[in-house]
């Protein structure tokens, strides 16, 4: 009976120190499951804004605005409480004369019972400050709404771009793997033609370290392969170690954004812009407020109280020993020891630093906006130029090879024809890749809404 006893407590004790646990455990297991089927740059997006440790915080920086605004509005609430005592008061024995007991000594004790309850309630009538702060607070509230925006689109973002980058590595590694392939198709043509004697040793030991070369470029560009596709899983709020699986299409050769009008959709909806408007705002109003403390407050209050010294035992009881206190007061400040002056003073210096700060972010925004226009244009030229070369080298690779088979050419020329080949599709591959990270780059510069 005994054992059964401790073991039940056991398992009492360890449900209850494992249980706050649970939740957390079963959060973290299904953070961590990957998801199945090619994603593409919206999918791995859509993934981490709901996982992304930046994202998760700026989340919570909205709950924290929203209590220090519930703070701000608490003045203008009743603030109610209640309270209920009971004493009592032994007295030890004393001692005393009595004249006419012929001085005879008495000794007496004295108790007594106190039973007593209070119910107040004030309330701030007028307060221009605190209105101020009120405004301030709410200004603040819609500015930490914008910065969490503002840190989704930084977060979609990065994850579009190493996105791209992981799928341009995926893509590089498939042109160092056909350039692998096509060293060793060259070392075992050499090998074919030395041995009926139609070219010399030379040609193979080329061949070879041709080959030897390739192989080493392949394994780099799977390694780096793998780290960024770690580095995407990071930005998902993944283990770095899962295997995501990505669609790897890199899309059309013309870029799939509008930069017309791209100045006047950031102004209207980048959302830290958008967050250093509100910010100043807030400066403002808490300047505002700083300056209306000087003027004068009214509040009001009202309280019931109740003492006896025995408990109430039927409702008369409350009808006497009762009282009723109400007021009201007119505060005006006089002199508070230079404080009111030092608020006001640093409430207009953290004003004009929001305004300064709105017109950094304005600049920045224009400036963003015209980078990202920029790098579409180049990014556009680039593929044009880059598929011309590739049409050009992947011809001049047709031709070598011609004349290598039949005797006019050298195994050097052909060797240099290939590896203008491999730069010409690696080339080809980075301006797509460009492309498509220059409209995320657009994205981000205009404010574009995400989800």
């Amino acid at each position: 009976m005994g054992l059964r006893f401790r073991l039940f407590a056991c398992c009492l004790v360890l449900g209850v120190l494992v249980s706050p646990v649970l939740p957390g455990l079963r959060d973290a297991v299904a953070l961590a499951a990957v998801p199945e089927g090619p994603l593409d740059a919206s999918d791995c997006v859509r993934l981490a804004l709901d996982r992304n440790p930046s994202v998760l915080n700026a989340r919570e920086n909205i709950r924290e605005s929203s209590g220090q605004a519930l703070t701000a509005w608490s003045s203008f609430v009743p603030n109610i409480s209640s309270r209920a005592n009971y004493s009592r008061r032994i007295q030890g024995p004393q001692e005393y004369y009595i004249p006419s007991f012929d001085l005879t000594l008495l000794t007496t004790s004295v108790s007594s019972e106190d039973w007593s309850y209070n119910v107040s309630a004030s309330q701030s009538l007028v307060n221009l400050s605190q209105i101020g702060q009120v405004l301030g607070a709410r200004a603040s509230v819609r500015a930490t709404r914008h910065s969490f925006e503002a840190t989704r689109q930084a977060v979609a973002y990065e994850v579009r771009l190493q996105f791209y980058e992981l799928l341009k590595a995926v893509k590089l590694a498939e042109v160092s793997k056909g350039a692998q392939e096509l060293s060793q198709d060259e070392l075992s043509r050499a090998k074919a033609l030395f041995e009926v004697g139609s070219v010399a040793k030379g040609d193979v030991l080329k061949a070879e370290v041709r080959l030897s070369q390739s192989t080493l470029v392949f394994i780099a560009a799977e390694n780096r392969v793998k780290l960024e596709h770690s580095r995407l899983a990071k930005l998902m709020g993944m283990p770095v170690d899962a295997d995501i699986e990505i669609d790897e299409d890199l899309g059309e050769e013309s870029p799939r954004v509008n930069p017309d009008g791209a100045i006047g959709l950031a102004s209207s909806r980048r959302p830290d812009l958008l967050a250093a408007k509100e910010n100043l705002k807030a400066a403002e109003k808490s300047a505002l407020a700083s300056k209306a403390s000087r003027l004068p407050s009214l509040s009001g209050s009202v309280s019931y109280g109740w003492s006896d010294n025995s408990f109430p035992e039927t409702g008369d009881d409350h009808k006497k020993n009762y009282a009723w206190d109400i007021g009201v007061g007119l505060q005006l400040p006089i002199f508070d020891g230079f404080m009111t002056i030092a608020n006001i003073r640093q409430a207009k210096a953290r004003a004009a630093i929001a305004d300064n700060q709105l017109r950094d972010t304005e600049l920045q925004v224009a400036l963003e906006v015209k980078e990202a226009v920029l790098t579409i244009a180049e990014a556009t030229e680039r593929i044009k130029v880059s598929k011309d070369g590739l049409t050009s080298a992947e011809e001049d690779y047709r031709l070598s090879r011609e004349k290598y088979d039949l005797g006019s050419g050298t195994m050097l020329e052909l060797l240099d024809a290939q590896v203008n080949l491999s730069r010409a599709r690696s080339a080809y591959v980075d301006a797509m890749a460009s492309l498509r990270e220059a409209e995320a780059l657009f994205r981000r510069a205009t404010g574009e809404p995400i989800g």
